[in-house]
């Protein structure tokens, strides 16, 4: 072989790589996006004739949903993580925010706090998100599920009293398997289920430190 075919040849073969690799389509990929949790109430309540402070604890999550990632139910055991749709934060944060919020709003406390508040509280609140997955397992029928324990603790002088818990779960038919049609779904279970608890806490006795 000649100089000139010696040198061609690696020429060729750099030709070659360059049309596979740089001239090549690029596989495009979905955008991530992000959501958060948004219980709307409507309207406020006024203030209540006692001085009750509620500290609202962060909330824990089940660790099968506690990834931003959405989950999906998609057999009777087995689920999958969205890669590309999940939360702006974690959902432990969402959900302590909301609840924070709308029982503000209730008119059933004269303070709503974060548990990092100086403010002394004369109640607790504890929760666990036991369930928070889109249940897809019927195709034509999916579906928003969410399932949240409550614990209320009386804390006066020093003394410790659970004075209510409950599990409430709510699941919410979609119009479409779409992240936007499933968070829509799940804020609209966290309302109901807001919204039941804040009947329940009215027929506790929460007078704070009287």
């Amino acid at each position: 072989m000649n100089l000139s075919c010696r040198l061609a040849l690696p020429i060729t073969i750099l030709l070659a790589v360059g049309l596979l690799t740089g001239c090549a389509p690029k596989k495009s990929y979905p955008e991530k996006r992000y959501y958060v949790l948004d219980a709307s109430r409507a309207g406020e309540a006024s203030a209540p004739p006692n001085e009750a402070v509620l500290s609202v604890r962060r909330f824990s999550v089940s660790p099968r949903y506690e990834g931003k990632g959405f989950v999906y139910r998609d057999g009777d055991l087995s689920y999958q993580s969205d890669f590309y749709n999940g939360f702006l934060i974690s959902p432990s944060s969402l959900v302590t925010e909301e609840v924070r919020q709308w029982l503000a709003a209730s008119g059933l406390f004269q303070r709503v706090v974060a548990s990092a508040s100086h403010l002394e509280a004369t109640e607790i609140l504890e929760g666990n998100v036991v369930a928070l997955y889109g249940d897809y397992r019927e195709t034509a029928s999916p579906v928003a599920v969410l399932e949240v324990q409550f614990f209320l603790i009386k804390d006066v002088s020093a003394r410790s009293e659970v004075v209510f818990q409950k599990e409430y779960r709510e699941t919410v038919s979609l119009n479409e398997r779409s992240a936007k049609a499933l968070v829509n779904g799940w804020n609209t279970a966290l309302g109901q289920i807001l919204t039941a608890l804040e009947q329940d806490l009215r027929a506790v006795d929460v007078k704070g430190g009287q």
